[in-house]
Formats: structure tokens, sequence, C-alpha cells
């Protein structure tokens, strides 16, 4: 099986839900390359790509299988095309990843009755700070998720060591309670999909 995610969040997903479900792709970006869905659409996945630049829309359009729309998803336009398009309003996966737009376009998806079962989150908090981590982490708590990985390391940035650029969420709805025992922070992406792997 090959997966596409930078940081394996497409595994994540694959692990904690299976061989079927459904994802929203926020901030899409290249049709497989670094993907966080392609893989997941491949096994059999449905879902939803967006993203705001053209480029990416246009590829992705004649790449993937899943509808794609160019949308501002801080906009009221988002949650209408997803109410429009999707069969769903409880998402198996969710990967988002709009930068700036990350507390609003969440904000969208949450105050418009749609919900997740995981989703990884992108705050680049090695760069940004609390912008965008602890907004969210403020609306998700409210909204009853749990935070499974915190501040998620990654070796992909250009500094000579890891970095916390993601936090990982799940809505405890889904799961047993025994997940929680596996609630860390600053952990190796790697070292999330190992104690995903031992979990299920």
């Amino acid at each position: 099986m090959i997966f596409f995610g930078k940081e394996q969040q497409d595994q994540f997903a694959y692990h904690l839900i299976g061989e079927k479900g459904t994802f929203l792709d926020m901030g899409c970006y290249h049709p497989y390359d670094g993907n966080n869905t392609q893989a997941l659409e491949l096994m059999g996945w449905t879902g939803i790509l967006v993203d705001i630049r053209q480029k990416w829309v246009n590829m992705c359009k004649m790449m993937r299988k899943s509808p794609v729309f160019m949308v501002d998803v801080t906009t009221d336009e988002f949650p209408r095309i997803l109410k429009e398009n999707s069969d769903t309003t409880i998402f198996d996966y969710i990967s988002l990843d709009v930068d700036e737009g990350a507390v609003g376009g969440l904000k969208q998806f949450l105050e418009n009755g749609f919900s997740f079962k995981c989703m990884t989150y992108e705050h680049d908090f090695y760069q940004y700070g609390d912008s965008r981590k602890k907004p969210a982490m403020e609306m998700l708590k409210e909204y009853g998720y749990i935070l499974l990985f915190e501040d998620v390391l990654t070796d992909g940035t250009d500094k000579p060591f890891l970095e916390a650029w993601e936090d990982w969420w799940i809505n405890p709805k889904y799961f047993s309670k025994d997940i929680l025992k596996l609630q860390t922070k600053n952990i190796f992406y790697k070292d999330c999909i190992k104690k995903v792997r031992e979990y299920v």
C-alpha cells in the first residue's frame, strides 16, 4: 500500500478508520505529492477537496476522482459547498492545512453543523506560535473533541532539529476509551503512527 502524506497523516486516518471512509481535504495542494488524502481515495474513500489556489484546483480536477472546489474556507461559500456536495455532515477524516485561514475555516465548518472523527490540523507553531493553535484548541474542546497528539514534530522544515507543526484530534464518541492512553505531546510523527498501530 502506498501512502503520500509527507508526515504520514493519511496513515493516521487509515489506521483509525479503515479502508472505507469519507474525507475533507482543506487546502489540498498537489493532487498526490505530499497529499494527505490521495491514498485514501485510491482505497475507495470518498471525499471533497478544496483549495484557494487555482493551480492546485486545476491539477486536482485532472488527476483526482473526488470533486474539487476553489473556495476561501473562511467564507460562507465553504459550508454551502459542503452542504450541496456531500452526503454526510460527519467526515471520518479532515486534513486541515489552509495557512492563515485555519481558524476561520474551522469555525465555518463547526458552526455550520459539520463534524469529524479524526483530524490533522496544521498550526505551524514553530513559525507562528499560538496564533493558529490556541484559538482552534479552544474551539475544538468546546465542541467536545480531544487532542490526541499535541504539537506533532516534523523534520520537514529547514531547521536542523524537530519542530512542532500540527495537532492531531479525535472525536471521542467514535473510539473506545482506551485510545486516550495514547495522548502525548511533542512526539515525532512516525512515533504517532506506531502508537496508533499498536492501539488498533
